[in-house]
């Protein structure tokens, strides 16, 4: 199974969450539901600087700066009856630029889990109620050993992916916003001499999604590289920051 992703601003899109012992005094609530709120007219503007590790051209890093407009813009009913929640994403390179459309996805609540369908993989975002600590698969819906392209070169993106709920309900300064109730999803942390999987979501109460990190990166340079950082060594990948500039 192969997808290619253009440019790295349509790979932010996928989180989940579950269980543990303890719950900081200020969460109650209804289990967590509004770290991902869905409903039509919400929106998210983000930045999304992105460096492209490209051995094939003129050269080998790429640095872009993006930004990234998600909103909710209608609803739709499945063959069970169930409510999916119509997202459509757009881009552009700066402020001063027009937004154009890039794609359309889908989210829904499945039962206790919010899931987001996009370039046909069903994501698990979070499972309810949400607890600290807690482990899942949340790729168990598409083959983990799936191929994406970045800058020509074939990655196995989400190989060895184990989510988790590191922090539940801290306090949290994002961008130019301080968020008093934010979840800290880890989705991957896997690292071996040639690959580095680091992936990494914070999500704040009754907003969303406020910041993602992620570091996809490949190297064959071993005992040459050894002693080097990631951003010195790294042959293939990206490495991808995307920050919360408004929402509504």
């Amino acid at each position: 199974m192969k997808t290619s992703l253009n440019l790295l601003a349509g790979i932010l899109c996928f989180c989940s969450v579950l269980s543990c012992d303890s719950e900081p005094d200020n969460f109650s609530i209804e289990q967590g539901v509004e770290y991902y709120p869905l409903a039509v007219g919400k929106y998210w503007i983000y930045e999304v600087d992105s460096t492209i590790f490209d051995p094939t051209g003129d050269s080998m890093v790429i640095f872009s700066k993006t930004l990234v407009k998600e909103e909710i813009t209608d609803t739709l009913l499945d063959n069970e009856g169930n409510v999916s929640f119509r997202y459509e994403r757009f881009e552009r390179a700066a402020d001063t630029l027009p937004w154009q459309i890039r794609k359309v996805f889908t989210a829904t609540m499945d039962g206790n889990q919010a899931i987001r369908t996009e370039d046909n993989l069903r994501f698990i975002k979070m499972t309810f109620p949400l607890k600290e600590n807690a482990h899942w698969n949340g790729n168990a819906h598409f083959d983990p050993s799936l191929i994406v392209t970045v800058a020509g070169e074939s990655l196995e993106m989400f190989k060895s992916w184990d989510y988790q709920v590191e922090e539940l309900g801290i306090s949290d300064a994002i961008g130019t916003f301080s968020f008093e109730h934010v979840t800290v999803i880890q989705e991957s942390d896997a690292e071996n001499l040639i690959e580095l999987r680091k992936s990494i979501s914070k999500y704040a109460k009754d907003v969303g999604l406020v910041y993602r990190e992620l570091w996809i990166l490949d190297t064959q340079c071993i005992e040459a590289c050894t002693g080097q950082s990631w951003e010195e060594k790294a042959e293939k990948g990206f490495i991808l920051r995307q920050t919360i500039l408004e929402y509504n």
